[in-house]
């Protein structure tokens, strides 16, 4: 009994550590660095591949999330609601992670989420992205620079914050 009660408080532990923060990026994690490129498959067959460097010259939020992350099928309303006030000025992308493919379809079509969804079964942009939890958002300038790194939900002022930032950077 001692070790299941053991466990269970290690994982809450692990949890919020890995799920807090909404921390703003400082240069110790690649604020102001070159966001490093990627193409991914589309999570929906037969749509073409996504790539960072399609969106060039265009402010782009990544958003990296899966069904099995709490935080991140929360937060997923709220960056649709976004993408539908700001998507004319700032490119979305969606990234699900380490993700079983017909549940993260299922949730997509359920919150009518219309940006871009990759897929990337293997975390591969774990390492590049310094992906630290889950969910995590990064913006990027349209230079392809990080601006603002997110770990952990955004709130909706979080959200407009960095979205109004990236529109109004020259550039």
């Amino acid at each position: 009994m001692a070790v299941v009660v053991v466990v269970l408080v290690g994982a809450v532990v692990a949890a919020v550590l890995l799920t807090s923060g909404g921390k703003k990026a400082g240069n110790a994690v690649g604020s102001g660095q070159a966001a490093p490129n990627f193409t991914l498959p589309n999570l929906q067959d037969g749509k073409g591949s996504i790539s960072l460097a399609s969106y060039k010259g265009t402010p782009v939020l990544v958003n990296f999330w899966a069904t099995w992350c709490v935080p991140c099928k929360d937060e997923m309303p709220l960056l649709e609601a976004a993408h539908e006030k700001w998507g004319s000025k700032v490119q979305f992308v969606g990234i699900d992670r380490q993700d079983y493919k017909p549940d993260a379809l299922a949730f997509a079509q359920r919150t009518h989420v219309t940006y871009p969804l990759a897929a990337d079964p293997d975390a591969t942009l774990d390492g590049a992205y310094r992906l630290r939890g889950m969910p995590t958002s990064v913006f990027i300038d349209r230079n392809g620079r990080i601006v603002q790194r997110v770990t952990g939900p955004l709130t909706r002022a979080q959200l407009d914050d960095g979205l109004k930032a990236l529109t109004e950077a020259g550039g």
